[in-house]
């Protein structure tokens, strides 16, 4: 597919920008500030909307705590209090997540979309291009990327076999401090792992190249053009990868601390991609910060700035802070530009599709065969004709009422926007996937052992296939778990063959199922999953969960599965929930600890080497910081 719709639009908006993006001697007005001019700059950030722009949940219906719109007064009162010297950004995956951006991708593509239309309005001056930004295929995303009256940056997409980046690098802006000009430079990068996770739309067209080594002559361009600070708005985490680094070939999906201490010249990078939430840390010199995702909070970094005797702006001091919505307060306006918009995406997930003969619920469904998993299945094999077919819970609060069934109930169970493919695999290959599938659990070695389930693996990859017969013994070594695998009654051997039906991000191997990466893939069509599952209850009118239920797997011993349910009941009595907020169980108590060690008579502020020269910690800051945590805590604090 050629580039042309996003080369245009890079052109457009380099057009509109050259003012700021030339050298500094040739900027008007270029001559530096008055020497001993000082202020601040205030730099706000979000990340991982994923639609969430009306704090709303229309998966239940219910008015929430987050959206985007809840953030607009804290974003104004900001402005107002800084007049000229706000910058607003975006660390990425914006346009999917939620049933807003479903409809205006899938439902209605032609309107204009409500993201470009929300952040334009909220006067954005720059978004990192996020891995999710390419879940709807180019086009789509281009589309928004004209909509936009601000630039989509990202420092390490390239176009296939070239040295030319396929979207915006970089800007600068300015703001006004004193009465002398600024200049800020923004840069993104995007996670390498969309190589993986969405093959099918940017193979031979797109590359995502190493972060570090893209980054890096990006600020030297940056600080070239005179740049007095730059930012990074980063969809990536501190460290880590999701998938095998040596087995894909991809360069590492999360690399901001690293490249804070590699690359020199970054002032603030606000990172993205991990739904955590960072307030302030500084690595190499580099403040850090990071807002939660689905727009529960505002990530706010501070630069004071002094006019050295040269007539060049220099930072003194950068800080960072949290801001999260005052209760009850969001934006008529805001609400008000998107109505069309939300009311198109309610009268799509409120559409009735069929009747349920009772309850299902998705409680179990890590440690028992289930029939809302059973549903998937079925459907999944129904359509592409396969033998096998694998899925898996996304969250243990799924469920389908009994009655009425809504796309909206179809959306709680099947949250992402996967599409629908089977490959090719062979019974070592499928012993192998199950395999993988079992390190969900820890190794348990004479049903002994302090926890059952891994915490450092998500529960949406534990896999249950359907098709096969087999027990998983996780009281066994991680890699010897398969003790008994059958069809029809026989033993797989390695050598047999069977058609596999899967989710596209699991087809690409992700989440360390590499086994499949490579598989022959027979079936991809680009079918949504969800929508099959709505087709099909549409088409059977009344479902039953006896209709599809058929135990095939199971785990032993039992006794353990008991103890790998109270892990996994009191995880999601603390996760996240798709409002945005954390939901406890019945019965479920929670307590918030705070400690402080080693004061070592220290009770004032410091400045150590590596807050660059800001004062940092004493009792005071302390003080502050956990009146402010006993105040957002729901709960007892100790």
């Amino acid at each position: 597919m050629p580039l042309t719709r996003p080369l245009v639009a890079v052109a457009t908006l380099l057009g509109v920008l050259t003012s700021s993006c030339a050298p500094a001697s040739s900027l008007p007005g270029a001559a530096g500030p008055v020497p001993g001019a000082s202020g601040t700059l205030v730099l706000m950030g979000t990340t991982d909307v994923h639609g969430w722009l009306l704090p709303f949940d229309y998966y239940t219906g219910a008015e929430t705590t987050n959206g985007l719109s809840r953030l607009v007064p804290q974003i104004d009162s900001i402005r107002a209090a800084n007049a000229g010297r706000t910058v607003l950004l975006d660390s990425g995956d914006l346009l999917q997540g939620n049933p807003l951006n479903f409809v205006h991708s899938s439902v209605a593509p032609g309107t204009m979309h409500p993201v470009a239309l929300a952040m334009n309005e909220l006067g954005y001056d720059a978004a990192a291009l996020g891995n999710h930004e390419f879940n709807y295929g180019l086009d789509h995303l281009h589309t928004v990327v004209e909509q936009a009256a601000f630039p989509f940056l990202s420092a390490n997409i390239f176009r296939h076999g070239t040295n030319e980046h396929a979207y915006m690098a970089s800007t600068i802006m300015e703001r006004e401090i004193g009465g002398s000009t600024v200049r800020i430079g923004v840069t993104s990068v995007t996670p390498p792992g969309v190589h993986l996770w969405d093959r099918n739309h940017v193979e031979g067209v797109l590359e995502f190249r190493d972060i570090i080594s893209s980054v890096r002559p990006v600020v030297a361009d940056l600080r070239a053009r005179g740049a007095h600070v730059v930012v990074i708005a980063a969809h990536s985490g501190l460290e880590g990868s999701s998938y095998d680094v040596e087995a894909t070939g991809l360069a590492p999906e999360n690399e901001m601390a690293a490249l804070a201490r590699a690359v020199p010249g970054i002032d603030v990078i606000f990172l993205g991609h991990t739904h955590r939430e960072l307030a302030d840390t500084t690595i190499a010199g580099t403040l850090i910060l990071q807002a939660k995702n689905w727009a529960a909070s505002l990530a706010v970094a501070e630069i004071d700035l002094v006019a050295d005797g040269g007539g060049r702006w220099k930072v003194t001091s950068r800080r960072g802070s949290i801001r999260t919505p005052a209760p009850g307060a969001g934006s008529a306006r805001l609400e008000t530009v998107l109505a069309s918009a939300h009311q198109r995406t309610m009268d799509y997930v409120g559409r009735v599709i069929g009747q349920s003969t009772a309850e299902w619920s998705a409680r179990t469904a890590r440690v028992e065969d289930t029939p809302i998993l059973d549903l998937i299945n079925e459907v999944q094999r129904s359509v592409t004709g396969s033998d096998l077919s694998a899925a898996s819970a996304f969250t243990l609060t799924a469920r389908l009422p009994s009655g009425p069934i809504t796309v909206a109930d179809v959306a709680g169970l099947y949250v992402y926007d996967n599409t629908l493919k089977a490959v090719r695999l062979s019974g070592e290959q499928l012993r192998a996937y199950l395999e993988k599938s079992a390190e969900y659990y820890l190794p348990c070695p004479e049903a002994r052992c302090a926890r059952v389930t891994n915490p450092a693996i998500p529960g949406y990859n534990f896999d249950v296939v359907s098709g096969v017969d087999y027990t998983l013994d996780i009281s066994r070594p991680v890699g010897q778990r398969v003790v008994q695998l059958e069809r029809d009654g026989r033993p797989v051997s390695p050598t047999d063959s069977f058609t596999l039906a899967v989710n596209n991000y699991r087809a690409s191997g992700a989440g360390g199922f590499n086994m499949i990466a490579e598989a022959p893939v027979v079936y991809d069509r680009g079918e949504g999953i969800r929508e099959l599952l709505i087709r099909e209850i549409e088409r059977r009118g009344r479902i039953s969960p006896e209709a599809f239920h058929i135990r095939n797997w199971r785990i032993v011993p039992a006794g353990l599965t008991e103890r790998a349910l109270e892990e996994q009941t009191t995880t999601a009595a603390t996760s996240v929930s798709h409002a945005g907020h954390t939901r406890a169980a019945d019965g479920v108590k929670r307590l918030r600890v705070l400690g402080t060690n080693d004061f070592h008579g220290h009770l004032g502020p410091t400045r150590p080497g590596f807050a660059g020269g800001r004062e940092v910690g004493g009792s005071a800051a302390l003080s502050g910081y956990f009146a402010r945590e006993r105040e957002n805590w729901n709960g007892p604090t100790v």
